[in-house]
């Protein structure tokens, strides 16, 4: 983490090196301290023109931007990067204009065959193992002093995605990985891996655009449970209906708490008619359990897209979705993880080609 009077930045740091190649985009992510009182926030990387950057404040704000302050420049494209990098960014707050100077280094990732297997035993960011594409992920330690990838309860949101590999991988691998939800913080959340993952849509320093391309093998709390989805320009039309996403397959991870979690829903429902507040109700219920670990096993196959979840500890089932000759709109793309409202901390990520 690079940190400032004015501003700090999450997934870059002076004297370590981050990772690139899993989208063409080079997300820089941060905070400004004080959002209404900045009235321009600009940078320039390697000797380039100056941009401006976007941020929520008091005035404007994107779905993907949680806090007041925070930012994430999207307008950094990986070929403007070399080995060693240097950003210059002004912070005018109207009567006065600060300059900071980032130096910071990058590599790719140079695997062309789909392999990647987390190593965080001599990491110290997040960013040193994967492309951190939005939210505040750190490389932190579980109470047993376990190493992960964490989203913390305090930085949840929307989407909040770190990505492995490189961009221009295909099908024919499988990806294993362990995670742990801590907690959901909201009734609407998901947790699940991205394959074919391809870079928001850009946007010019003016907005943060939301619209997605990728692949998902996820636990979904709007859905039936699992779910294999694949979204390619993903958006919300003039009228209200999301265009470019397609369900393959979909169904409970637990029957039980699935059919628990529609009798919670239903009292809800009943207890707002009658105008009481569904005292014991109001807490996030999921078919996965904050505080156990569940494994999740992902089959990328040109003819097949196959999901299996279990909890840690217990037998592997067969897969619970199958979705044979899958619908080829994403072509290629990374992999990585997303995780939606909840805080999170992920043990164990691994591809390997089938």
């Amino acid at each position: 983490m690079y940190k400032t009077e004015d501003f700090e930045i999450w997934n870059l740091a002076p004297k370590s090196t981050a990772v690139s190649g899993a989208q063409n985009i080079f997300n820089i992510l941060g905070r400004l301290k004080n959002p209404d009182s900045v009235k321009r926030f600009a940078y320039s990387v390697n000797g380039s023109p100056e941009r401006a950057i976007f941020f929520k404040n008091s005035r404007n704000g994107s779905e993907r931007l949680m806090r007041p302050g925070d930012f994430n420049i999207d307008t950094v494209r990986v070929h403007e990067l070399g080995r060693e990098n240097e950003m210059v960014f002004r912070v005018d707050n109207g009567s006065a204009v600060k300059k900071h100077d980032l130096r910071f280094s990058t590599r790719p990732y140079c695997e062309g065959v789909p392999s990647f297997r987390l190593d965080l035993s001599d990491a110290q960011y997040s960013h040193e193992v994967g492309q951190v594409v939005d939210g505040r992920w750190l490389r932190g330690t579980d109470e047993s002093s376990e190493p992960c990838l964490e989203i913390q309860k305090e930085d949840a949101g929307l989407d909040r995605i770190i990505l492995f590999g490189r961009h221009d991988w295909t099908a024919g691998y499988q990806i294993n990985a362990t995670l742990s939800v801590t907690t959901w913080t909201h009734i609407t959340h998901n947790i699940g891996l991205l394959f074919k993952w391809n870079s928001h849509r850009q946007g010019d320093g003016s907005s943060l655009p939301p619209e997605w391309s990728t692949g998902l093998g996820y636990y979904y709390s709007l859905s039936r449970g699992l779910r294999i989805r694949l979204g390619r320009d993903v958006h919300f039309d003039d009228n209200g209906n999301k265009r470019g996403d397609i369900v393959l397959k979909e169904r409970p991870l637990s029957h039980y708490r699935y059919m628990k979690g529609r009798v919670l829903k239903a009292y809800r429902g009943v207890a707002r008619i009658m105008g009481r507040n569904g005292t014991g109700t109001r807490s996030p219920f999921s078919q996965i359990v904050p505080g156990k670990r569940y494994c999740f096993n992902l089959l990328v196959h040109p003819e097949s897209y196959q999901l299996t979840v279990w909890e840690k500890g217990r037998k592997k089932p067969s897969p619970q979705l199958v979705a044979n000759n899958p619908v080829d709109i994403l072509p290629n793309g990374s992999v990585g993880i997303i995780a939606y409202n909840c805080g999170v901390r992920i043990y164990s990520y691994e591809v390997s080609p089938l």
